[in-house]
């Protein structure tokens, strides 16, 4: 498995920025409000970033030999830490465009307020796609006996 790459990262968060610029624009011109997410996504949100964490913890616990915990589910965790920390990315992104037009246009408004905390759930489900994806590293094997040998990933 590749690792998350920052870039990667970032034009998920431009693409976002992209899209939720071009909602704002369609629904503020209808006369409809900013495209905010509401303060129920953040249990969502929540329990997203839990379960993944706590499936991370147990990966690394097994890898260090203190619980059983299949390989295939251990990739599973990694893939599904790195899916959040897109889907984090492009939160964030999304939201960016309406922070910054509600800050300028109103000031400190309970929108902007939403805003500013869904973008924060969105960067906390990068970071901790990275902590996971750092939990899920495998200690390289020694097959033979050797110490010598070269491991490649």
């Amino acid at each position: 498995m590749t690792k998350l790459k920052l870039r990667w990262l970032l034009w998920c968060a431009v693409l976002g920025a992209l899209a939720g610029w071009i909602a704002l624009r369609l629904l503020t011109a209808a006369g409809k409000y900013a495209p905010v997410l509401d303060y129920s996504a953040l249990y969502s949100l929540g329990a997203v970033c839990a379960v993944i964490l706590f499936l991370g913890i147990r990966v690394k616990r097994s890898s260090q030999g203190k619980s059983d915990f299949e390989p295939i589910a251990a990739a599973r965790t990694l893939v599904l830490a790195q899916a959040s920390a897109y889907a984090g990315a492009v939160i964030a992104g999304w939201h960016v465009p309406a922070i910054i037009t509600l800050w300028l246009a109103n000031g400190l408004t309970p929108t902007l307020t939403r805003g500013l905390v869904l973008t924060g759930a969105g960067i906390l489900m990068v970071v901790i796609g990275y902590i996971v994806q750092h939990l899920c590293k495998l200690p390289p094997e020694d097959t033979d006996g050797n110490s010598d040998s070269v491991v490649t990933e």
